[in-house]
């Protein structure tokens, strides 16, 4: 039997297969096929600005012109033919051409390793797997001070340079961009109740926007700028991280007692009937928490490592210096609620 000649397959096929790929660097594989599947599909880049016109978009008095748009991008680099695998996290600005590697699940550059980096590295030696991206809005060093910081994004089907923004502004307030035909449009949202309150995290999700603040409530923007809320699962002023897992939403919920962390609670979206439900068990599903990322991940992707794991930054805790400088990622097992250093994880055989 003839083997299938793969570069003969029609363009419409190989573009209902690309439209299904969710990362930029499955695209890339498929795009690395043969010249037929590269000039099939365009690379699968976030149409942003190099610069983001602050001014424009945000009514502050003492707003920055411009602010810079990064996307960080957590990776897992393994090598088929050992059981080594690295978590890494590299930073993207759309304004150059630059790149940093940061330290996994923490928000600065990663200056001293612990293990070896290759200055290339051949793909054809190793497999890489893009676990999630978070994207950052920055403001120039010397600007006005103004914090904003996450920011999640959602594209236009029918034209892919037209996008809407949620930012979190001092943490307090929502701001959704719109971006159509390279003009821009702001909606303040003020949906705390009262003005000490602050919001934890944002996401994209299912062509919607989530924002949930430290009471629990969870605030939904759509693609018209509705909003509709969804009560709190947990308990109050707990650390609270919205989490993609496959098809599902996540709240992730953080439970510290003098300074330890203790507990997570984990609760899914029930998007039919619009309500967290908590769950016992992540099953075959590892979480990593970071300083502005949080992402999943199939323990079958790892060597040595069970299922039902959170990954968390010390940083994430107000005093994480009391758990040595050296340490800075832990790994909570929620089937026996034991905590190890990363260095003392124990890997299964």
């Amino acid at each position: 039997m003839a083997m299938a000649d793969w570069s003969q397959l029609p363009p419409e096929l190989l573009a209902l297969i690309a439209k299904r790929l969710d990362t930029r660097f499955d695209v890339l594989r498929f795009r690395s096929v043969c010249f037929s599947w590269r000039s099939s599909f365009p690379p699968k880049l976030y149409p942003l600005p190099t610069k983001l016109p602050l001014q424009t978009i945000f009514p502050f008095k003492y707003c920055p012109e411009v602010g810079d748009i990064m996307i960080d991008t957590i990776f897992l680099v393994r090598c088929p033919t050992t059981t080594a695998c690295r978590v890494v996290n590299v930073r993207e600005y759309t304004h150059c051409a630059k790149m940093r590697l940061l330290k996994p699940l923490l928000d600065y550059e990663a200056r001293r390793l612990v293990f070896k980096v290759p200055k290339v590295l051949d793909l054809m030696n190793f497999q890489v797997i893009e676990l999630g991206h978070q994207f950052l809005v920055l403001t120039p060093n010397g600007s006005p001070k103004i914090f904003i910081d996450k920011a999640a994004f959602l594209w236009s089907n029918t034209n892919t340079n037209d996008f809407m923004m949620l930012t979190l502004i001092e943490h307090q307030e929502l701001c959704v961009v719109s971006s159509i035909s390279g003009k821009y449009e702001s909606t303040i949202l003020r949906t705390l109740t009262r003005s000490f309150d602050y919001f934890l995290d944002i996401i994209s999700f299912k062509g919607k926007f989530y924002a949930i603040d430290e009471n629990g409530k969870t605030t939904v923007v759509d693609q018209s700028v509705n909003l509709s809320f969804i009560g709190s699962p947990g308990k109050k002023h707990r650390k609270k991280f919205l989490v993609q897992s496959g098809d599902n939403l996540l709240d992730v919920e953080m439970i510290v007692a003098r300074d330890m962390v203790i507990d997570f609670k984990v609760f899914r979206l029930n998007e039919e009937e619009q309500k967290w439900d908590e769950i016992e068990s992540l099953g075959d599903q590892i979480l990593f928490l970071g300083v502005r990322q949080s992402v999943s991940a199939s323990a079958s992707e790892f060597y040595g490592v069970k299922g039902n794991l959170i990954f968390y930054s010390s940083d994430l805790l107000r005093y994480s210096y009391d758990y040595g400088d050296s340490e800075d990622v832990f790994v909570f097992d929620l089937d026996t609620y034991a905590t190890w250093t990363f260095r003392d994880f124990p890997r299964i055989p």
